[in-house]
C-alpha cells in the first residue's frame, strides 16, 4: 500500500490535487479535495506512529526514530530507513 501511495502522489499535478472527491461516511458522503484527503491520510498515519512510539517507550523494545526524519539538514537520521526502502537521499530531492 505504501508503494502504491508513493507512486500515486508522485503523479499528482496541482489540478489533480484540487480535484473534489466523494468519501463515503457512515451517515453521509463527504466532499473533499484530493490534497485535503491526502493531508488527512498522512496526519492520521503520523498519529498512529506516535501511539506506537509511546507504547514501545514503555517496553524493553527501543522505539524507532520518528521525530527528525523529514528535516532537510538531518539526513543521517534516515540513512538506514531509506536503504531499507531501496531509496537514497537523492530520491527525496527530486
Amino acid at each position: 500500500v505504501d508503494d502504491w501511495l508513493v507512486q500515486f502522489c508522485e503523479t499528482l499535478t496541482p489540478q489533480a490535487l484540487s480535484r473534489q472527491i466523494s468519501i463515503p461516511w457512515p451517515d453521509r458522503t463527504l466532499t473533499e479535495t484530493v490534497a485535503d484527503t491526502l493531508l488527512h491520510v498522512f496526519l492520521h498515519g503520523q498519529h498512529h506512529r506516535g501511539q506506537v512510539h509511546a507504547m514501545l517507550s514503555g517496553t524493553s523494545v527501543p522505539p524507532p526514530q520518528i521525530d527528525d526524519f523529514i528535516l532537510a539538514d538531518n539526513g543521517e537520521a534516515r540513512v538506514e530507513d531509506l536503504a531499507a526502502l531501496g531509496w537514497s537521499e537523492a530520491r527525496l530531492t527530486q
